[in-house]
């Protein structure tokens, strides 16, 4: 392992790095102060009053002022702005002779974290106009103030956003995307261990060594793997607890031996996928696929409820899925430890998966034929 550099690379570098990026690059949490623009053909009173309203909303920030649709499309197109809100010329005059005026904003959506900012930042201030324009009138005919609020809001509602107050993108995104890359790099570096024996034709050294005993072969190889990948785990959630703040809202050491044994299951649904296709370049594409899969199907980007029905099981494939549960359960909700452990009963079954088939896994290595 020593004298291959793959081996530091992808066990120490390549997730020490990438945690740390993801880390840092949502530090902030959400996306703030998206670049816009804006085209005030009106210059009221009113409109002048929109641009300071949307001024004061966090998601966007309004770089530059344009004369003219075409040169705020321009703008979007050379990459200087994301969007723009628009402000046709009979804004005012339209609003208050009890006319319907239009109000237009446009969204690159080729960037959709800054798009989606925007669009909730323009969708806000077009909502607001609406209820101003309507409080305006009201407030006119003679209306007063507490009925006008009464009429524009006849139900105050509360959100309050459980377990992450803060609404930060880092929180729920780095807490799932970071260890399913763990994960993946466990499986791959764990095929290609075994893989290499097979190509290299040193199998049947690797199992005279062992005294043709499959599982001390194993073990003594996997061994120094699972140590460094369980102290690269602990160092990364050394970052997500103590350094960047993420929420642990139970003992540490639920989530110490939750990594330890997404660590183990990994290098057992492994060597399991070794032992059934005892092929390396088999082995090493469908561990690499369902690895890849397990962002989306385990329901990391896309909600369980919003996936096709036949989706949903391939998610519980993969060892990544329990360590979501036990995260989302220990470290953000805080429940008792009872009702997370059927997750860490399953992560412990993935450890003994492949003692299943270890058996033909000895056979292939005393008897190997290298498919390449």
């Amino acid at each position: 392992m020593i004298r291959r550099p793959i081996y530091i690379c992808m066990m120490l570098i390549v997730p020490l790095a990438s945690a740390w990026f993801f880390f840092d690059l949502m530090d902030d949490g959400v996306v703030k102060r998206t670049p816009v623009g804006l085209v005030d053909l009106d210059k009221s009173d009113l409109s002048r009053k929109l641009t300071r309203n949307l001024s004061a909303f966090p998601q966007v920030s309004i770089e530059k002022t344009y004369d003219n649709y075409q040169e705020a499309i321009d703008a979007v197109q050379r990459g200087e702005v994301y969007g723009f809100f628009f402000i046709p010329s009979d804004f005012s005059t339209k609003a208050l002779s009890n006319y319907k005026p239009t109000l237009s904003y446009y969204i690159n959506y080729s960037y959709y974290a800054p798009a989606s900012m925007q669009f909730k930042g323009f969708k806000t201030l077009s909502v607001l106009a609406n209820g101003g324009i309507v409080s305006s009138v009201l407030t006119t005919v003679g209306m007063p103030h507490e009925m006008v609020s009464a009429t524009l809001q006849p139900v105050v509602t509360h959100v309050h956003a459980l377990n992450n107050p803060w609404l930060s993108y880092n929180y729920y995104l780095s807490s799932s995307f970071v260890p399913c890359l763990l994960e993946l790099i466990v499986l791959l570096i764990t095929v290609f261990s075994i893989g290499m024996e097979w190509h290299a034709g040193t199998s049947r050294n690797w199992m005279r060594t062992a005294g043709n005993s499959i599982a001390l072969a194993t073990f003594t190889k996997l061994f120094p793997h699972t140590f460094i990948f369980t102290a690269v785990g602990l160092w990364i959630q050394y970052m997500m607890y103590c350094v960047y703040g993420f929420p642990l809202n139970c003992d540490p050491m639920n989530m110490i031996i939750a990594m330890f044994l997404l660590v183990v299951a990994c290098q057992g649904f492994a060597l399991f996928v070794c032992s059934l296709v005892p092929n390396f370049r088999y082995a090493s594409t469908i561990c690499t696929l369902l690895g890849m899969l397990s962002f989306s199907f385990c329901g990391f980007s896309l909600p369980e409820e919003a996936m096709y029905s036949w989706i949903t099981p391939i998610g519980y494939l993969m060892p990544i899925k329990y360590y979501f549960k036990i995260s989302i359960d220990q470290a953000l909700n805080g429940v008792d430890l009872y009702y997370s452990g059927i997750y860490y009963v399953a992560l412990i079954l993935y450890c003994f998966l492949p003692l299943t088939m270890l058996w033909k896994l000895k056979k292939h290595c005393l008897d190997p034929f290298y498919i390449p």
